[in-house]
């Protein structure tokens, strides 16, 4: 078969799309020897910043569209067409698949404005009414679409994706953690779904309660409508020990998940939640929040807290704290659950969708 997957989000700069859409064409190169794939992509002749990702095997090949002529006039005799984007008509005579990563405009819309919840709302209705198969990250993503696009139950597979290849898989609970200090970790961009401002007020009431001396990392880049999260942060009496770290790259957050004491991720809504199972994978408990996604992920491997109560969230973290065995038991069951994210999977499910 000649297979085309929509590479543009990874010609941007460290997006969620993009890093999705890079491993699962990595992954696919691992268990596919026998089917052509063709690796759609757009740029100027002369952008020497945007860069081609190297091909990850001798049966995938770049199609690169200098002239945004569409991939019906850059792709040819195309079986199986692949995106995460609602930008793109489905190809003449190949069958359309559309990955939906989240329903986040109609599920969770405050913090975007009305123009951009009326563009994408119709551009994904338009891509829907054209798609062969939806693949969704997640259960709750699937409830979504049918919920507000009234899709055909039948129509939508359900593909985790899978854990960061960077952050490899511990084998057993750690007697050797570093913890040179005791810290919480949150990892997210800032933005109002993410609830950061509530995991401050969480943290705040958490030191003012007990006894613990931890610091509150808080890693990610801003996002939109983060002025409350400041708001939180200039209001807390340990503001000295909430320490915010921006962007960081992948081997810095490999440690920073490695030597964390707890991962707090208590978020209104995710379509799936990365992070989650990035925690799992580095051997540390996770506190996140049951709606959602979240709960679906996360389920019996975390203390699991309603993320509209600040003081839940932090005696959830005080529970950990305080009680080793529940600790220790909450790493295992996340490092067995991590285990079944891994993008190997993924591509596999992936295969079995392309001959279907």
């Amino acid at each position: 078969m000649r297979i085309a997957i929509d590479i543009r989000p990874t010609l941007k700069k460290s997006t969620g799309i993009g890093k999705y859409t890079s491993n699962l064409i990595n992954a696919l190169a691992e268990v596919d020897l026998k089917n052509n794939y063709f690796l759609y992509s757009r740029k100027k002749i002369l952008d020497f910043k945007r860069k081609l990702p190297k091909l990850p095997a001798r049966n995938f090949h770049h199609a690169v569209d200098y002239f945004k002529k569409g991939p019906n006039r850059i792709l040819s005799d195309i079986d199986i067409f692949h995106t995460s984007s609602y930008d793109l008509a489905k190809p003449k005579g190949s069958k359309f698949i559309l990955t939906v990563h989240d329903v986040i405009i109609k599920a969770y819309p405050y913090g975007h404005n009305e123009h951009t919840i009326s563009e994408v709302d119709q551009k994904l209705r338009k891509s829907l009414s054209e798609v062969d198969i939806i693949v969704a990250d997640s259960y709750n993503t699937k409830s979504d679409l049918i919920k507000f696009y009234e899709v055909d139950d039948s129509k939508v597979s359900v593909i985790y994706p899978g854990v960061n290849p960077i952050l490899k898989i511990s084998t057993q609970v750690k007697e050797d953690r570093r913890e040179k200090e005791d810290f919480i970790l949150f990892v997210g961009t800032l933005e109002p779904r993410k609830n950061v401002d509530g995991l401050i007020k969480a943290f705040t009431w958490l030191r003012k309660n007990s006894d613990i001396k931890h610091k509150l990392y808080i890693v990610g880049m801003k996002g939109w409508m983060f002025e409350n999260i400041f708001k939180a942060y200039d209001e807390s009496e340990f503001k000295e020990d909430i320490i915010f770290k921006g962007y960081v790259k992948d081997e810095e957050l490999r440690n920073l998940y490695r030597d964390a004491a707890i991962f707090v991720y208590p978020s209104f809504y995710e379509g799936f939640g990365f992070p989650i199972i990035e925690a799992f994978a580095s051997g540390i408990p996770v506190v996140t929040s049951k709606t959602s996604s979240c709960g679906e992920i996360a389920k019996d491997g975390s203390l699991l807290i309603n993320p509209d109560n600040y003081k839940e969230i932090a005696e959830a973290m005080l529970k950990i704290i305080n009680d080793k065995d529940l600790k220790e038991e909450l790493i295992r069951k996340g490092i067995d659950k991590a285990k079944h994210f891994t993008w190997s999977n993924t591509a596999n499910e992936f295969l079995k969708l392309f001959i279907r």
